[in-house]
């Protein structure tokens, strides 16, 4: 697991290319004054950063990668991770991830995200999910491609976001959260043929692979990918919680 969360700056540059962004409500999640400090925690590229900027005065991004983090543009950007957040003590009003949660080691991550809490803080997990249809819009013929480039026993960050099990922190009688409430907001995904299949290769199985067959399943995906838009549509779950 460990290997497979710290891949994606592998891939950093189709990350960018082909990942989804966020609708702006989820930066009204929790009713945080425009005026907050708020972090982007596992803020990859900078998909939702870019979101939560155009709301709050104060945004600051940790990334542990260094190619990921070179991404991010026009705010704060330090090098850090969820079970070492490189901020003070009740320094910010908000914590947000996006698509990152599942990844951390969650009770030590809980811990310092309520560290750098201040009292009554809020903290926001997002994940984009398929909203009817494929989340990835690959045609038949690429479905013999992508299973002869998958690792044996090797699965991606959905299959531990759909376990639930990320969940159950908050459960526990001693979490330093309330419990988790959701909301969802739709939004359309569109993308070009390329950015099809650098979602594909964005994906933490194939960023965990080497340079040269990453390459290669590239090439053999365009090859089978039309050129077109493709609009896929998403639902951003969204789960949110107080610091107690």
């Amino acid at each position: 697991m460990a290997e497979l969360r710290l891949s994606f700056g592998n891939a950093a540059a189709d990350y960018e290319r082909g990942r989804p962004g966020w609708p702006p409500e989820i930066a009204e999640v929790g009713g945080l004054a425009p005026e907050a400090h708020v972090l982007d925690l596992g803020a990859g590229t900078g998909k939702l950063t870019q979101v939560l900027a155009r709301r709050f005065a104060h945004v600051t991004a940790v990334e542990p990668d260094d190619v990921m983090r070179a991404l991010i543009t026009g705010v704060e950007a330090v090098a850090g991770s969820a079970e070492e957040i490189p901020l003070a003590a009740g320094s910010v009003d908000g914590v947000f991830c996006a698509e990152a949660f599942h990844w951390f080691d969650w009770p030590v991550a809980l811990r310092e995200i309520a560290r750098v809490l201040r009292p009554r803080g809020v903290l926001v997990l997002c994940f984009n999910l398929p909203d009817g249809g494929a989340y990835i819009p690959l045609p038949d013929e690429a479905a013999p491609i992508v299973r002869r480039y998958r690792r044996p026993g090797v699965e991606p960050g959905g299959t531990i976001l759909q376990s639930g099990a990320w969940k159950e922190p908050f459960d526990a009688p001693d979490s330093l959260f309330e419990p988790l409430r959701q909301e969802g907001f739709r939004h359309v995904h569109v993308q070009d043929a390329h950015a099809v299949v650098a979602r594909t290769l964005s994906t933490s199985i194939f960023a965990y692979l080497e340079p040269d067959e990453r390459q290669a399943l590239g090439e053999e995906l365009r090859a089978v990918v039309p050129e077109g838009s493709y609009e896929t549509p998403l639902r951003a779950e969204v789960w949110w919680t107080r610091a107690r």
